[in-house]
Order: structure tokens, then sequence, then C-alpha cells
């Protein structure tokens, strides 16, 4: 897990994926209908930053997906409510009667004669 601080906050990545490959292939298209002054402007954005429209779409579209999923898979916790979080792991579980129960059935049934 990596942790960064964030002003007074900790955020904990819950899982770690890897960077999308700039560099391989392209091979799979996405094709979409857009609006003539929505592609005017995306056209006008892409020559201020001297990429194609190809590169600059592409660019934002997964700059965009890395920040949704990131978003979705980013716990954030202020510090205290991180330490409780911590110290609440580092406790023993507490025993479950019913699941003591469940195990002692289940090795009765699976025991062999």
């Amino acid at each position: 897990m990596t942790t960064k601080s964030i002003k007074s906050r900790k955020t904990v990545n819950r899982r770690s994926g890897s960077d999308p490959q700039p560099d391989q292939p392209r091979s799979a298209r996405l094709d979409m209908r857009i609006d003539a002054q929505v592609k005017t402007l995306i056209e006008r954005a892409a020559a201020i930053t001297g990429q194609t429209l190809t590169d600059f779409a592409i660019s934002n579209l997964v700059d965009s997906a890395m920040a949704t999923i990131e978003r979705h898979e980013r716990l954030i916790l202020a510090d205290h409510e991180r330490d409780r979080f911590l110290d609440t792991l580092d406790r023993p579980a507490k025993p479950l009667p019913a699941l003591a129960k469940a195990a002692r059935r289940h090795a009765l049934a699976t025991q062999e004669d």
C-alpha cells in the first residue's frame, strides 16, 4: 500500500495499477459522435498544445480515466480516522460463537471415518 500526505490527510491506494504504455502500437479503435462545435474546440486545444487531434484526445481521455479510477480506488482518511482504522486492524479478532459452531459442524461433516 502507498501512503501520501495531502495537507492533514493520508491516502491509501487500495490497488496499484500500471500506467498505460504510450509507446505501444495502436490497434484498437474508439469511435464517437460529437457536436461540430465540440470538435472545433478540441481541435483548437490540440493545436495550442502542438498535438494531433488523436494524440490530444487520447492523452486527455487517459488522464481523465486514470483520475476517475484513482478517485474510486483511493481511500482518503483524516489522521485520526487512519489511526483508528490501523488500530482496529492490529487488535486481535473477537471470537464469534456462530463461526466457531459452524467450523465444528464442518469439521465433523468432513472428517473421514
